[in-house]
């Protein structure tokens, strides 16, 4: 499949359906630049011994969001230029997103995105959010691979009853590699469906379902994955609330040549607990799918994050993040890694539109593959944010 092709198409059908924010619209724009002096001990988390490197940041992300009385659409992009002074060079990482959310009737809702991303897996900040899609791509941490990611998606939610919404959503994902050995794009494409059924005003049960194969150019070299699952939110005080999924996950693998299929069954689910208060911000994600991994094939992925913010005064805040990503393939074709990273720091409004602060931050890679040194370091950085409304 031509994946620069399918997204055109895509792109020319969301185009269509987010025409109708133009009319009686609030546009509002903001341009965010960032600059930043920092040391890493090993940026990429590469082997070898003279690893380390001071680095000078800069980056832009601009964001346009046009807003109607029947939904959003948003356009917003990024450019990080991360300039060593010494064994590297310089990196860029960039990207874009065209995202929209339509309300079609008082029952049905629409909503769609477009994204592209280019970056060298390893570098910079490999957080965990919860997505899968967002995921740091373990076994290829220290490979200094530069991954470039096409995505489509679109889908539907539907108000059945004051007390039940049924939702569907399908998309497509090409991943492709500009060095490296052959045998590692993939196309992965597939859909799921979903209920929901309200028990009272705070709490939601439901189930759904989602079936998806991933492709890769290793002719014969393919996976097919299918996950049932339950799901539960519900808004634990007016500061906590959950939302939380677990199923199983059904997958074969079917193997180049006369090599027969592998079938694995396994775990799977989600869980986003997070706490909004006056001054404390915290939020806990996991996931725990089967993916596709750049390395060549498929891998069950687990994955855990934490995200905390502290208002320490009307002007100054720490804030603090950790992750943990564990990658184990199928088959034996791919052995375990693990993935772990922490940062923190404090950050000062110095006046309206702009930030200045000072972070360090650790990141260290485990299991097979060769021994690399742990990257630690820190910056010191200012933030610039302009507003049009």
């Amino acid at each position: 499949m031509n994946a620069r092709r399918y997204i055109a198409a895509a792109a020319a059908a969301f185009a269509l359906a987010a025409a109708s924010t133009a009319a009686l619209a609030k546009t509002t724009f903001s341009v965010e630049t960032d600059y930043r002096l920092g040391y890493d001990a090993n940026p990429f988390l590469s082997a070898g011994n003279d690893v380390s490197a001071t680095y000078i940041e800069t980056s832009i992300a601009p964001r346009l969001t046009v807003q109607s009385a029947k939904g959003q659409t948003t356009a917003s992009g990024h450019f990080d230029r991360t300039g060593y002074l010494s064994n590297y060079g310089k990196n860029d990482a960039y990207g874009a997103v065209l995202e929209t959310q339509q309300r079609v009737t008082t029952k049905l809702t629409v909503f769609g995105a477009l994204r592209y991303d280019s970056e060298v897996i390893g570098q910079g900040r490999d957080d965990v959010t919860g997505d899968p899609i967002d995921a740091p791509d373990v076994n290829l941490i220290g490979l200094r691979r530069r991954s470039n990611t096409y995505a489509a998606s679109g889908g539907w939610q539907y108000q059945a009853t004051p007390k039940d919404v049924i939702s569907a959503d399908g998309g497509y994902t090409a991943t492709r590699f500009s060095n490296g050995p052959g045998g590692a794009d993939s196309d992965n494409y597939g859909g799921r469906i979903g209920w929901k059924h309200a028990i009272n005003a705070k709490t939601k049960v439901g189930i759904s379902g989602s079936v998806y194969r991933i492709e890769y150019d290793t002719a014969g070299l393919s996976t097919l994955i299918m996950q049932p699952q339950l799901t539960f939110s519900t808004v634990l005080s007016p500061t906590w609330s959950v939302d939380a999924s677990l199923g199983m996950s059904f997958s074969r693998l079917n193997l180049p040549g006369i090599a027969p299929s592998v079938n694995t069954q396994g775990l799977a689910g989600s869980l986003q607990l997070c706490h909004t208060g006056r001054r404390t911000n915290l939020c806990l994600v996991a996931d725990r799918s089967v993916s596709a991994s750049g390395a060549g094939s498929t891998v069950e992925r687990t994955q855990v994050g934490v995200n905390y913010r502290h208002t320490l005064s009307e002007r100054m805040t720490f804030l603090w993040n950790g992750s943990y990503s564990r990658s184990e393939g199928q088959a034996g074709l791919l052995g375990t890694r693990q993935f772990v990273s922490g940062r923190g720091g404090l950050e000062y409004q110095l006046q309206r539109g702009l930030k200045i602060g000072a972070e360090g931050y650790y990141r260290d890679i485990y299991g097979q593959g060769f021994p690399v040194k742990a990257d630690i370091g820190g910056d010191i950085y200012a933030t610039i944010q302009l507003v049009k409304r």
